[in-house]
């Protein structure tokens, strides 16, 4: 379950796993949601491995760390001090649970939680409400945030939800979202190698993938200049929801 290897990785999966990549990087750039969801299921809808979830572990942060520098002034440090404590908290959690589960109850943990995000997105969508006291939400949210980052690296949603709730603005939520997904992904990623270690696959597939990250920015860049809000939105609900159905009945057929 830790590693695999590419020879049982078709060209076509590869070109498939290489397009979900470009397009959730993208998405990601233009809308500031995207990779995240993406990565971690769609690598493991192809790969039955623990490796999957590391590989995306990888991408996600080295495209956090490329965006971070544009929004690095506009960071709330209280408030990403908080979100990575209580995540620190979940990180372990997250990781026991990838570790003791088996790859067909991931996958349905995986598509649960993508098309839990597109009924979110498009039904609850996260309002800021100014005057909300209290740091219950970052502490609930920042635990929950970190159980999903060790099990699917998928930080933001609860993360999301966890400073919109305490009346943060849009700008410093962005950009300490940004900053906290570098602290989470590079735990997440020391605490993968650091005990259940990691194989040359993992990084000959994270090397293959990186140009998507690249080619996923320059889209993102231009794309946002000329599709609207609502158009990326769309774009990124259906593209979950085919994910997420995708995911599922490979997750059920898996088991049965």
């Amino acid at each position: 379950m830790l590693d695999f290897t590419l020879q049982t990785v078709t060209i076509s999966g590869l070109g498939l796993m290489f397009g979900l990549i470009l397009l959730g990087s993208a998405l990601q750039v233009a809308s500031g949601v995207g990779l995240g969801l993406i990565a971690g299921p769609s690598l493991l809808y192809f790969l039955d491995s623990i490796s999957a979830v590391q590989t995306a572990i990888i991408l996600n942060l080295i495209l956090t760390l490329c965006l971070l520098p544009v929004e690095i002034k506009s960071i709330s440090r209280k408030l990403l001090v908080n979100l990575s404590f209580w995540a620190c908290l979940g990180l372990p959690f997250g990781f026991a649970l990838l570790v003791l589960l088996d790859i067909s109850t991931l996958k349905l943990l995986g598509a649960t939680v993508i098309l839990l995000s597109v009924i979110q997105l498009r039904f609850f969508p996260a309002k800021k409400t100014p005057g909300h006291s209290g740091f219950l939400p970052i502490r609930l949210g920042g635990v929950v945030s970190g159980v999903m980052t060790g099990t699917l690296a998928i930080p933001g949603p609860v993360a999301l939800w966890a400073l919109l709730s305490i009346g943060t603005d849009a700008l410093v939520t962005r950009a300490t979202l940004r900053a906290y997904f570098v602290i989470a992904y590079t735990l997440a990623f020391a605490l993968h190698i650091g005990i259940a270690g990691w194989g040359a696959a993992t990084v000959t597939l994270s090397m293959a993938l990186l140009p998507a990250v690249f080619g996923g920015i320059v889209i993102g860049v231009y794309g946002r200049k000329y599709l609207n809000a609502a158009k990326l939105r769309s774009l990124l609900e259906m593209v979950l929801i085919v994910m997420g159905i995708s995911l599922l009945i490979k997750g059920v057929l898996d088991v049965v």
